[in-house]
């Protein structure tokens, strides 16, 4: 996916498909979110992508979890 701002796109499109899974389970409004790695059966992704899938996944992010420590990590590296 070649890092960067993708990496960053794909956590804005990930939250916005999370944040309409939640609402169609609970239109009301939801106190408890629903983590992409309970719902979706495949996760998967090279370079960053690689990266999201495994806080996705492994480490069982939710996606602001994931999106602030992309955040952290990605300038880290890139100081």
């Amino acid at each position: 996916d070649a890092g960067g701002v993708r990496g960053f796109s794909q956590l804005e499109i990930m939250r916005n498909i999370m944040y309409r899974l939640n609402w169609d389970r609970n239109p009301n409004g939801f106190d408890q979110s629903v983590l992409p790695c309970e719902y979706f059966d495949l996760i998967g992704g090279s370079d960053t992508g690689g990266l999201i899938a495994i806080m996705f996944t492994r480490l069982r992010m939710s996606v602001e979890e994931a999106s602030e420590e992309f955040f952290t990590i990605t300038e880290e590296v890139y100081k």
